[in-house]
């Protein structure tokens, strides 16, 4: 959509730091003006998430600008009085690229090459200024609304919250490219979870499953955390996370609570022969319960050792329609309870039982690693992939 600036009064250019011919870039932390520049230029597949998606993106703004050590920068591009694209570029130290700290940029929007090296060089500038040497991205703050990655594939799938979105028609990718940034990690979302995996019947007889209510989840957040710094950090190459990631999904949880409804209670007798099923559907009460999450402890010591963390997908919350799909965000085993049916006896238990109850009818696995073995031999022969998206980097020269 092309805009033009002098129609317009909101934006002053009063932040610019960039001209090339007519081609300027400017930095702001003026709400007003990026909520312009973000109705203006943001790309969303149903235009009736627009609007809330904008306002979600400036509470996160704004949450993030009134923090005065954080490094978050917004920039945006105009010509000849036109809006041209945009980009965000952050230093957060909760994202984790193959372990280690790392300097992403996300939601960039370019309508050309030209603009597109002109607002990264601007990214680029700004993580040479905070002694970085690599930049990485797209990592779409809130990973709740924006997920990860270029969106190469699947662009017929329903939306879903925490997993990214693009422009079917955008090169910025190309651009990209051509910009010296490579394809660095494929993930893939699979449409699966709907089949019984075998291996969950042999689960081990120590282990329990559970369902629990969100004051519960809650209070095992230091637990959860801990299986997220040993199990995740290790073996994904782009991993937000932090506090702030588990409050979003408690959030998520809430919202999600206040309009769940109970469609079944009466046992499915197809699931009888799936091991610890009958136990955890009587420990229920489906009146408190988050069905989202399902958990695995330890029998004896009652550690928690294993959970499956769905996200329900908040746009459909927000565009009023029935709550149905779940994306299966995170899965995380304790490494000594590895090979005892844990992550199998999860899903089949957390999938079934959710279904039954509450009427979830799909699940996608999403932003699953190429690299992550483990994860494509557990996962894959059980699904169907629907979409594709890949991050990129570069790794930065000093500027001479």
């Amino acid at each position: 959509m092309e805009i033009s600036l002098e129609k317009k009064s909101l934006l002053s250019h009063q932040h610019e730091i960039f001209r090339k011919k007519e081609l300027i870039i400017s930095s702001t932390r003026n709400i007003s003006e990026i909520q312009f520049v973000l109705t203006e230029l943001l790309y969303v597949p149903d235009e009736r998430l627009k609007l809330v998606i904008v306002l979600e993106l400036i509470d996160y703004f704004t949450e993030r600008f009134s923090k005065q050590d954080y490094q978050i920068r917004f920039f945006y591009a105009s010509q000849k009085g036109i809006l041209t694209g945009f980009v965000i570029c952050q230093i957060d130290g909760d994202y984790k690229s193959y372990g280690m700290a790392c300097p992403t940029f996300g939601w960039l929007s370019a309508q050309s090459l030209e603009t597109c090296e002109a607002l990264m060089s601007e990214c680029e500038k700004f993580v040479r200024e905070n002694k970085k040497k690599k930049l990485r991205g797209p990592i779409n703050y809130p990973k709740y609304i924006g997920g990860i990655g270029f969106q190469t594939e699947g662009f017929e799938a329903p939306m879903m919250s925490g997993v990214a979105f693009s422009d079917p028609e955008s090169k910025v990718l190309d651009y990209l490219e051509q910009l010296g940034y490579r394809k660095d990690s494929k993930y893939s979302c699979l449409d699966t979870f709907l089949k019984k995996w075998d291996k969950g019947k042999e689960l081990d007889e120590n282990i329990v499953i559970k369902f629990l209510p969100l004051d519960e989840i809650r209070n095992l957040k230091e637990q959860i955390m801990g299986l997220a710094s040993q199990s995740l950090y290790a073996v994904l190459a782009d991993a937000p996370g932090g506090e702030s990631r588990f409050e979003e999904m408690m959030n998520g949880y809430a919202q999600a609570c206040k309009v769940l409804k109970i469609v079944n209670e009466e046992f499915p007798q197809e699931n009888a022969d799936v091991p610890g099923f009958r136990e955890t559907w009587d420990s229920c009460d489906f009146e408190k319960i988050v069905p989202m999450g399902v958990y695995a402890f330890d029998r004896n010591t009652n550690e928690l050792v294993g959970v499956i963390m769905c996200q329900p997908n908040l746009f459909q919350l927000w565009n009023r329609e029935p709550l149905t799909h779940l994306n299966v965000d995170t899965a995380m085993i304790k490494k000594e309870y590895a090979r005892k049916g844990i992550f199998s006896a999860l899903h089949n238990i957390g999938v079934f039982l959710s279904a039954s109850t509450h009427g979830f009818d799909y699940y996608e696995g999403t932003n699953i690693w190429a690299n992550n073995d483990r994860a494509i031999k557990t996962i894959f022969p059980h699904g169907v992939s629907v979409r594709t998206h890949y991050v990129v980097q570069k790794r930065l020269l000093k500027k001479n």
